[in-house]
């Protein structure tokens, strides 16, 4: 522990506060001169404007008439019912700050767009801050934490990407930052209830602080085994349980509001946000519509169906043998 010695950051007092300026300094050019856009990039760059487009549609669309639920289309029929295409496999509080941004904006999309883009950058600063932080407790040394973190956020994907308006990018890497900085924290000064509130806090962003924490659950059940810790078995299963029981909360709530938005007319297995999440991890086909051709349905209609997907590519060996295509 580094109780009496260390100041607010797990370091000794006195030590140089230059590198923690410099960070901001780095920091503060990436606003300056790569932030606010209130256009889409366009020629070249299609994927990044596709997903910007689509997450400030699902962000647009949230509001209490329809419950929070976050969906990219709304169709009504002559008979007024109300069909919903869903985006609601990931927390809502990414999306919804993201609104929040825009409100002071009304009616002006380019604007919209610009404080959506600023937010995300807003987002990636506190990921680098959180990480530099996380470092000066791990390694002891404020310049070996900057030099690590300016390396690892200044690559050509964390600066092209950092103002994507999109839940699962920068929005999820604070997450990640976040909770490695509570690591940080338990393992240099055993503030256990510090790493179980940033963890719940990630988990309000989005899914992928798990790629953190379960190895991390794993492997400190183990070496608290190994030297006879029961203290550090029973905080890492706690750990574990914590995480997972409110990131099933989290993931709950999103699956009522979409099935309360539905009318209760589909069956929970049915609902589009839980059966996308069953084909990504492979444990279901694809569900496809195709137009009907000649011979097929009245008036050329839509057929919809379940097929087996080609070559079963839901399946996790041949997911993995696509995309090793792509290396």
């Amino acid at each position: 522990m580094k109780s009496h010695e260390s100041d607010a950051l797990g370091l000794r007092r006195g030590s140089s506060a230059m590198p923690l300026v410099l960070l901001f300094l780095a920091l503060a050019t990436v606003f300056l001169f790569g932030g606010g856009r209130g256009h889409f990039y366009q020629h070249g760059h299609e994927n990044h404007d596709h997903i910007t487009g689509n997450h400030m549609t699902v962000a647009m669309n949230l509001s209490p008439e329809h419950g929070f639920l976050g969906f990219f289309r709304l169709t009504r029929d002559e008979d007024g019912h109300l069909t919903y295409e869903p985006y609601n496999r990931f927390p809502v509080l990414g999306h919804a700050l993201i609104k929040l941004a825009t409100l002071p904006f009304p009616g002006d999309a380019s604007a919209r767009l610009a404080a959506a883009r600023t937010l995300m950058l807003v987002f990636f600063a506190a990921a680098a801050t959180c990480a530099y932080l996380a470092l000066c407790r791990l390694a002891g040394n404020r310049w070996t934490a900057l030099a690590a973190t300016l390396l690892a956020f200044s690559s050509h994907y964390a600066l092209y990407y950092n103002d994507m308006v999109a839940t699962e990018g920068v929005v999820d890497l604070f997450g990640l930052m976040l909770v490695l900085h509570g690591i940080a924290v338990f393992a240099v000064d055993g503030r256990f209830g510090q790493l179980l509130a940033k963890t719940c806090a990630a988990l309000l962003l989005g899914w992928h602080v798990y790629a953190l924490l379960l190895p991390f659950v794993l492997l400190g059940v183990v070496a608290a085994f190994r030297h006879r810790d029961g203290q550090g078995i029973r905080r890492h299963l706690t750990l574990g349980v914590v995480a997972f029981a409110f990131g099933t909360l989290v993931l709950a709530a999103n699956f009522t509001r979409e099935y309360l938005a539905f009318d209760s007319e589909v069956a929970p297995m049915q609902l589009p946000s839980v059966e996308s999440m069953l084909m990504r991890t492979g444990l279901t086909e694809l569900q496809v519509e195709r137009e009907g051709e000649e011979g097929e349905g009245e008036g050329g209609a839509k057929a919809v169906g379940r097929v087996a997907p080609p070559e079963n590519v839901t399946a996790w060996p041949a997911l993995a043998a696509r995309q090793l295509k792509h290396i």
